[in-house]
Formats: C-alpha cells, structure tokens, sequence
C-alpha cells in the first residue's frame, strides 16, 4: 500500500511537473535609487531610439534610461500631472531654459569667427540661425551638467546589460 501511494506521488509529480514551467517575465537592468529600469523598459525606450539613432548600442541606451529616470524623478517633484515627455520637457524649460541667455556680442563675435561658413550671408540674415544654435549649444552644455549632479547626488546601481 505504500508503495502504491509512492508511486501515485511520483506520478502526479512528474505530470504536474510536465504542466507547470517558470519564465522570467521581465529582468531587472538597473536601480535609480529604489526604482527599478526593466528590460521591458529597454525594449519599449530602444525601440524607439533605435528609429532616431541606428547605430546606438545598448549600454548608451542604458545609460539614457538612466538620465531619464532621473530627470523624470526631479521633475515630478515640481510638476505633478502630465506624460514622462511632457514632464520633463517642463522641468528642462523651467530649470534650465529660462536660465539661457545669449548676448549679442556673442552672435556677433561668432559670426565674426566663422564668416567663411556664412560666405557672402549678411549678418542680419543669419543672426537668427546663429542665436539659435548658440542657445542649443549653452542648453546641451547645461542639462549635461545638471544629469552629471544628478547622478553625483543619486544611488546608481547597473546589473544588465542585454
């Protein structure tokens, strides 16, 4: 009798075990403090970046998860409602493009510097594009700043890579 009921043990053991299988649904990459970035979160964000950058690999991706992440965090503390894009783009405007201010003598002198690239353009008809860069330019300078304080400020840990 006992080994009857061993037997029927093993038999539904190996059936259930048949029947039932683990898979990992999703991996954890990194923590930004006590927030997780997934690998399901890679795939949607690469996806994405991959149709604006082709040649991007998976770690700079990472990393730019990383810097969203904490751009997103830092945002919603200021801005409550609204979509991740939306709530950066606010957050960036208020923190950092309100701060941006590109004098005249600077359009000018760079105007002045790189004539040959304007060739026979007068000054008035480029001042703009010139304006515009240089904005760009002092922007790109200054968010790489603030993520860089960001991160120095942050709890960073990367477990994956894909």
């Amino acid at each position: 009798m006992v080994k009857f009921i061993l037997v029927l043990v093993m038999l539904f053991n190996i059936i259930l075990a048949s029947i039932c299988y683990c898979e990992i649904v999703d991996r954890i990459l990194a923590y930004v403090e006590n927030q997780a970035i997934t690998l399901r979160d890679f795939e949607l964000f690469s996806t994405d970046i991959k149709k604006r950058i082709p040649d991007i690999k998976n770690d700079e991706i990472v990393e730019l998860l990383i810097n969203r992440t904490l751009l997103i965090r830092k945002a919603k503390e200021i801005f409550f409602e609204g979509k991740d894009e939306e709530i950066i783009n606010n957050y960036i405007d208020l923190k950092i493009r309100s701060k941006i201010i590109v004098p005249e003598s600077k359009i000018r002198d760079y105007y002045e510097e790189h004539k040959n690239i304007f060739k026979d353009k007068a000054y008035s008809s480029v001042r703009d594009e010139i304006e515009k860069y240089l904005f760009e330019r002092e922007l790109n300078i200054k968010l790489k700043k603030h993520i860089k304080e960001l991160r120095e400020t942050s709890e960073i840990k990367i477990v994956f890579i894909p």
